[in-house]
């Protein structure tokens, strides 16, 4: 029994199958993203922003055991959360033209800045002295920046969600 439990565990804990379950999980998050806009105001604002997924794709890479499968993990959410998004749009009827550059854009995005939100979720977790408190620092900065660029470029400080 206990070597049929230890050989389950490690065939969990492979790269490939910790990389699919992340893989899968931001599929199911770009679509729930998707799924969710628009059903109140408040969902509306949570759901338009990268936030969300900044945040999550930071939560999977502490989750990871190796630095290095955390940064790759980080690209890979990153990019199926697009994906599910884009899909789920295509599927809803809403993808449109233009749809395939800017989600061309985002993937981009995503695989620039998902390795470091990785390596920062990693960090924060598992890593030593001054370096988790940078890492901590790098996802409240973009989540930060983020929100900066939302209410000061798109405006969005200024219009209030009803109810």
């Amino acid at each position: 029994m206990a070597l049929l439990t230890a050989s389950r565990r490690d065939t969990l804990n492979t790269p490939v199958a910790v990389l699919t379950a992340t893989a899968l999980f931001g599929l199911l998050l770009g679509w729930a993203t998707y799924g969710l806009h628009g059903l109140t105001p408040v969902l509306d604002r949570a759901t338009n922003s990268t936030s969300t997924w900044i945040i999550w794709t930071a939560a999977a890479g502490a989750l990871f055991r190796s630095r290095w499968l955390a940064v790759w993990g980080g690209a890979l959410m990153m990019l199926a959360t697009c994906c599910g998004y884009y899909a789920a749009s295509a599927l809803g009827g809403t993808f449109g033209s233009g749809g395939l550059g800017t989600a061309a854009v985002w993937a981009v995005a995503g695989m620039a800045g998902g390795p470091l939100l990785g390596w920062a979720g990693w960090t924060v977790r598992r890593g030593r002295g001054d370096l988790r408190a940078v890492a901590g620092a790098v996802v409240a900065m973009v989540v930060l920046g983020e929100g900066l660029w939302m209410g000061l470029a798109l405006r969005y400080w200024g219009k209030r969600p009803s109810s």
